[in-house]
């Protein structure tokens, strides 16, 4: 027997195991236990809440010969019947496929017949948003008055989409996303059917992943429990979703509230390197400032967050470090760029210029402060910059702000190409840019490009020259270990070839 999905083995049968959606259960059960089912319902809301769940299900009740409490009995024949596959009373047709006039034109015919086994024929037409403007015309009439026997459910995800003249002859009802709790509550009312070993942590990271939809919790724990092998850990749901854990994310808003550009880069190195999804991480970075905020202006704030104790403490340590008005800023940042990391040539690129935008609050227009400064950047582009840098800072440092630098001056071809690059070294004075790709090598050799980064770096150490390499040759990494092991040891050291 092929293996069925957990949404699908778990879909609800009546409508005490509809979960969260309670406005629309006691509304429509009792329409059926009055007796006052109307002909035309519009069911709206995002994807996974229970739209087709709940039309099938309503589907079968105001058929159903004995229902209960308002949901379907499943033991009549008739409830037997319209479980069939093959049943002719209960039509589902998806718009996104079926949505031409020709199609409304033989449903019009079809609605005619009576039904055969129940009081009712039901027709739940799907994503129909997607249906064209002469099939909604076609529609229309059918719509406003069917014969008795029928029922129309429209479900659609882009309720704004429906004509007005639609709208208004049905009754609408809006289906809402689920709250992290009651998802939790639904997987571990799984886990637990499916005799399937579970922790704490795991499922409130999946019940976060879900996004309010039971179907994608539901999806994203059959992952989980497939790689898995039957449990879920929280390692696995991490892998598994390319989430950064709570230690991650922790440590790089210290480096941002800290102001530390190394310490940044470094971090958000390590999340890269680690495989974690960046554009997760630019969301899980607000909703830690977020928390930040709730910890600074809640009372009993770990009733809102539900942390553990260690948790809490070390949060709110950190939230003592920084300001309201700081983490509203840095909210606004990283949530402004969540549409912006989705189509992102370089996600890396984007995430590293925000936190570092968000590490300079603490100078009033000013690049960030990494063993050295550099004051008023000016929009003019040639304004003298002030710098007081160590010799010692690292290349990785230095980059970074040669990044952040042409990001400020609106380059942002220049900034994105730049971006791309990691190998990067300082030798005498001279800044070396290793570039593997040929189109990389010709945008930072272009002429224009060329002098822009050298002003940059200028500007942030005036002694510092660029260089741009293809890659470095086999050769010339033998003498570049030859001179290191010379100047190592004074220079009294024989280096056979």
């Amino acid at each position: 027997m092929a293996y069925l999905a957990l949404y699908r083995k778990f879909r609800p049968t009546t409508f005490d195991d509809v979960v969260g959606q309670d406005h629309i259960v006691k509304t429509l059960t009792n329409q059926i236990k009055k007796n006052q089912v109307g002909h035309a319902y519009l069911f709206t809301g995002s994807r996974g809440t229970g739209k087709t769940t709940c039309a099938k299900i309503f589907s079968k009740a105001v058929n159903c010969l004995s229902p209960i409490d308002g949901s379907p009995c499943g033991k009549c024949e008739v409830c037997k019947a319209l479980s069939e596959t093959n049943n002719v009373d209960i039509f589902e047709i998806d718009a996104a496929s079926n949505n031409g006039v020709n199609e409304i034109r033989e449903l019009r015919e079809k609605i005619k017949y009576p039904p055969i086994n129940g009081k009712y024929k039901v027709y739940i037409i799907d994503e129909v948003h997607m249906l064209t403007d002469s099939a909604f015309n076609a529609l229309l009439k059918t719509l406003e008055e069917p014969p008795a026997h029928a029922i129309f459910i429209l479900a659609t995800t882009e309720v704004h989409k429906l004509p007005a003249t639609i709208l208004s002859r049905c009754m609408r009802f809006d289906f809402r996303l689920l709250s992290v709790e009651l998802l939790i509550k639904v997987l571990k009312n799984v886990f637990e059917k499916s005799e399937i070993a579970y922790d704490e942590q795991s499922v409130g990271a999946i019940a976060n992943a879900g996004e309010g939809s039971v179907r994608d919790t539901l999806s994203i724990a059959d992952c989980v429990v497939a790689f898995g092998n039957g449990k879920v850990e929280y390692e696995t749901v991490l892998n598994i979703l390319g989430l950064s854990d709570k230690q991650t994310v922790y440590n790089l808003a210290d480096q941002i509230i800290a102001c530390n550009v190394g310490g940044v880069l470094d971090e958000i190195n390590t999340a890269y390197n680690m495989g974690k999804n960046l554009i997760v991480l630019g969301k899980d970075l607000t909703v830690h400032f977020r928390n930040l905020l709730v910890i600074k202006n809640c009372q009993d704030s770990n009733q809102i967050l539900n942390q553990s104790k260690e948790t809490y403490e070390l949060w709110k340590a950190q939230a003592e470090k920084v300001d309201n008005e700081k983490l509203l800023t840095y909210m606004e940042k990283f949530s402004a760029i969540e549409a912006e990391l989705k189509y992102a040539l370089s996600p890396r690129v984007l995430i590293e210029i925000t936190a570092l935008e968000c590490a300079s609050l603490n100078q009033k227009k000013k690049l960030i402060n990494d063993d050295g400064e550099i004051e008023n950047l000016s929009s003019s582009k040639t304004e003298t910059i002030k710098e007081k840098v160590e010799v010692n800072l690292k290349p990785n440092v230095i980059w970074g702000k040669v990044i952040y630098s042409l990001r400020q001056m609106n380059l942002v071809a220049l900034h994105t190409a730049c971006g791309e690059i990691r190998n990067v070294e300082i030798d005498e004075n001279v800044l070396t840019v290793f570039v593997k790709e040929e189109y990389l090598y010709n945008v930072l050799k272009a002429e224009d490009n060329f002098i822009n980064i050298e002003k940059v770096l200028r500007l942030i150490d005036n002694s510092l020259r660029l260089n741009v390499e293809k890659q470095i040759p086999e050769k010339n990494v033998v003498l570049e270990n030859k001179k290191r092991l010379l100047k190592l040891f004074d220079e009294k050291l024989k280096i056979v070839d």
